[in-house]
């Protein structure tokens, strides 16, 4: 069913970016998109509206080289540039504030990972300038799960009243990574025999984000109507974020966090 949804939504958005030429026959009455109106009640119509699901996209810078003051393990295996990061966040609309916005909790889930290659043993602090095939030799990775459970708070009634396609909103709550290095096809361990330690582990800290969404509804009323009816999906949205994980904050974590800005689209249904 969510496979169905979201095939369905994707088809939207590129009904909705497409000229509306001919008119089209729905069995509902859609009323005129324009948020100037006053006497307008309300643009929303249709099934009631509960949830909401994010695809999420964007680089991901992890600190683990903060405390190292910049310069730390993870540049030298790995370099300084951002990875690619993809995830999914949703959302249980559960109140409904008069003239605020909807407010509820959220899980989200994402992806990334780095590689590089590793060095050979004893060449780590080598002086500068050893060559490097002297230094380095097969790959290694690091791989981060962030998660994240927050209150989610979306200022979305201007929309829902007037249409104006503008919805700010902010989250906030508990942050954690799921991480683990591989050397090669085998987890990393420092140390030996009983005192080996696997490079893998769980670091957890505070989340927060502050975005906006551009609703679609004015690109498209027919096709928005027509998707809510085959899918229950009400609205779809595009949205950018600037979104914060600090994560590492207990005893021996290793800060696998990020700072970055986070774009997708947004189905609310």
């Amino acid at each position: 069913m969510r496979t169905k949804i979201v095939a369905s939504a994707l088809v939207a958005i590129a009904a909705l970016l497409a000229a509306e030429g001919a008119e089209a026959q729905t069995t509902r009455r859609i009323r005129d998109s324009n948020w100037r109106q006053s006497e307008r009640a309300s643009v929303q119509q249709g099934s009631p509206q509960r949830f909401a699901l994010e695809l999420r996209f964007g680089p991901y810078y992890p600190a683990v080289d903060d405390e190292f003051g910049g310069n730390g393990p993870y540049s030298k295996f790995f370099g300084d540039k951002g990875r690619f990061h993809f995830g999914a966040e949703f959302d249980w609309q559960a109140l409904r504030i008069p003239w605020v916005g909807s407010f509820g909790p959220g899980f989200g889930l994402g992806y990334t990972s780095a590689s590089g290659r590793a060095f050979r043993e004893g060449t780590y602090d080598a002086p500068a300038g050893m060559p490097y095939d002297e230094q380095r030799v097969g790959e290694t990775s690091l791989t981060i799960l962030p998660m994240h459970v927050s209150a989610v708070l979306r200022f979305d009634e201007l929309f829902r009243r007037t249409g104006f396609p503008i919805i700010p909103y902010g989250k906030i709550g508990f942050g954690a990574g799921l991480w683990w290095v591989d050397v090669g096809d085998q987890t990393a361990e420092v140390g030996t025999g009983d005192d080996a330690v696997k490079g893998r582990g769980l670091s957890y800290g505070v989340h927060w984000a502050l975005g906006g969404m551009l609703a679609l509804d004015w690109l498209g009323r027919r096709s928005m109507a027509a998707l809510d009816q085959e899918s229950g999906v009400n609205h779809v949205h595009l949205f950018g974020e600037w979104t914060n994980q600090n994560l590492g904050l207990g005893g021996n974590q290793m800060k696998v966090g990020t700072s970055t800005w986070t774009v997708g689209f947004t189905l609310e249904m």
